[in-house]
């Protein structure tokens, strides 16, 4: 297991960062067939999860898995899907209806205040009109799944109905993990290393781990540990890409949306 001083180190060298965490897309689908043919590594996985995977992995496919609280066709979506079947790997979404909401989180927040994209400005930066569609001061620290629209409508409900009208339901797998997660920890300290397992053999993971910004002492204290632990449990590493640009990772614009969802806001 490495020591803190390595995660440092690791974690002030972009290249030295990449190349120890992501696996070229290509690259990736060519490892994962070649490791779904290994019994004996799927066994070893199944054993190490106790035989509790999520119940659309346990048949072994070529997945695309995304991992968002909720699944919304915000443009980081978009280039998802778009990678994915590229690739032909199935969309898979592992959301997590149980989870806190929060505007202190930029994801959650943008859940709850509707970035819309009329459109570029000269300098190349979106022209965004943002609308807020839930009351932040009920619901902060409530559980997703409860949190009800200014109009409403469960907040669940309403990004299902925008992402089913974007995208052909029966395309993809969604799928709520919060019992899954509570079952195997309930805290990201607790669960990412199994989770980390089901990138194996049992799809790739899209996803883009932060080193700047509040998202990096998620990427230290929680993701490098579990990732160097699943390493040295299996002997191989998960299987990840960057899901946004590199150089534009952190841009609010992959949090924001086409212009037709202005369509679907109920607001008086």
């Amino acid at each position: 297991m490495a020591e803190t001083s390595d995660y440092n180190k690791i974690m002030s060298d972009r290249k030295l960062f990449n190349q120890t965490v992501y696996t070229p897309l290509s690259e990736a689908i060519k490892i994962l067939e070649e490791r779904q043919t290994d019994l004996k590594l799927i066994k070893k996985i199944e054993d190490l999860l106790e035989g509790d995977i999520p119940e659309p992995l346990k048949k072994i496919g070529k997945y695309g898995i995304n991992i968002e609280q909720l699944a919304t066709p915000n443009f980081d979506t978009r280039r998802f899907i778009n990678l994915a079947k590229e690739f032909n790997l199935r969309p898979f979404f592992s959301e997590y209806y149980n989870d806190k909401f929060t505007s202190n989180n930029k994801f959650k927040h943008s859940l709850g205040q509707i970035h819309v994209c009329n459109g570029t400005h000269k300098n190349g930066e979106d022209k965004l009109e943002k609308i807020t569609i839930v009351n932040f001061n009920k619901y902060n620290g409530k559980k997703l799944k409860d949190v009800i629209t200014l109009w409403g409508e469960p907040l669940v409900d309403f990004h299902k109905r925008i992402f089913e009208t974007f995208y052909p339901k029966n395309d993809f797998i969604l799928y709520d993990a919060s019992e899954w997660l509570k079952r195997n920890g309930g805290k990201a300290e607790d669960y990412y290393k199994k989770d980390l397992l089901l990138y194996i053999c049992h799809g790739i993971l899209f996803e883009n781990f932060l080193l700047s910004g509040t998202g990096n002492g998620f990427t230290k204290k929680v993701f490098l540990p579990a990732f160097e632990k699943v390493k040295e449990l299996t002997g191989v590493k998960p299987l990840i890409i960057p899901l946004s640009l590199l150089e534009m990772e952190d841009d609010t614009h992959w949090y924001s949306y086409d212009k037709k969802v202005k369509s679907f806001i109920k607001l008086k």
